[in-house]
């Protein structure tokens, strides 16, 4: 398997057509993370999540204690915070990076003595990407790499890792992850049925940025994520009548309590360990 994706990426071609093809128009994703959400929308995006997360397998291979699986995702995702700082990259190119890095790993099994310099190439493929979607200023590739990395690729390699990184999510680049309902629970969540505060936004979104290195959330469907953030950064995980509320008429109440539970106990209503780029979020990011 590891040949197969030395292989790849060695003899992988990428003409022009597919380099344009990878620049996404921003006019189409500058809300990406935040959709106009009625019932509706909110259903279908129920129903279609499950399409956007990495496999049951892949969890309980990191649940089982793959120790090789692990260090190399920790390692992974500990250079795309670091370069996410310091590219002051905002919380949703965060999560989608991680989202993508954990499907590709969910589809494509990385063997033992897979080499070193293949996770950290993903790493940064999964990054530009990201970027590509989300940031308005996307740095040239071989400048993506700041934050020590082990190794520092061509732009030419990179592109190739992109082009197998969109293959194997097939395309699939607009994720559905907490943060695409972040500000629909936290409106339901007021008593008027009130657009949120940027800063109650953005607390969320540092919220669900910190929990993107651990295992302990990829069990959970990212609306049950978005609920429990909601409910917790806005104080309401204990008074909320979980029986009686409307919001969680298309959840399980219980996953949702057990999220919640394992947020308060971290202590991370507000993270400390969120990148700067994440609590430095502008306000314009939140407007339709």
């Amino acid at each position: 398997m590891a040949e197969k994706l030395e292989q790849s990426l060695l003899s992988t071609e990428t003409t022009d057509e597919e380099e344009k093809g990878m620049i996404v128009d921003k006019t189409q994703t500058s809300q990406m993370g935040f959709p106009s959400e009625s019932e509706e929308i909110i259903r279908e995006m129920m129903e279609k999540e499950k399409q956007h997360l990495p496999s049951d397998d892949y969890i309980k291979r990191l649940r089982s204690g793959d120790l090789d699986l692990n260090v190399r995702r920790r390692d992974a995702l500990n250079w795309i915070w670091k370069a996410s700082e310091e590219h002051q990259f905002g919380p949703l190119c965060v999560c989608l990076s991680v989202n993508y890095l954990d499907r590709f790993l969910s589809d494509h099994d990385f063997p033992n003595n897979c080499k070193a310099w293949t996770m950290q190439l993903l790493a940064v493929a999964c990054l530009s990407l990201a970027a590509k979607l989300e940031e308005t200023e996307v740095p040239v590739l071989i400048d993506l790499q700041v934050g020590d990395p082990q190794f520092v690729f061509e732009a030419k390699s990179v592109q190739r890792m992109e082009l197998l990184v969109l293959n194997r999510l097939e395309w699939r680049l607009r994720a559905i992850t907490p943060c695409s309902y972040i500000r629909y629970f936290l409106r339901k969540m007021s008593k008027f049925d009130q657009e949120p505060s940027n800063m109650l936004i953005s607390r969320s979104l540092q919220v669900i940025a910190s929990k993107t290195k651990g295992i302990g959330f990829l069990e959970f469907r990212p609306s049950e994520v978005a609920a429990a953030v909601a409910l917790s950064v806005s104080g309401e995980l204990h008074t909320v009548h979980f029986d009686n509320s409307p919001l969680f008429s298309l959840l399980q109440k219980e996953r949702v309590k057990k999220i919640g539970e394992m947020i308060e106990s971290d202590g991370s209503g507000l993270c400390s360990q969120t990148p700067n780029g994440v609590l430095e979020v502008s306000a314009c990011c939140f407007k339709t």
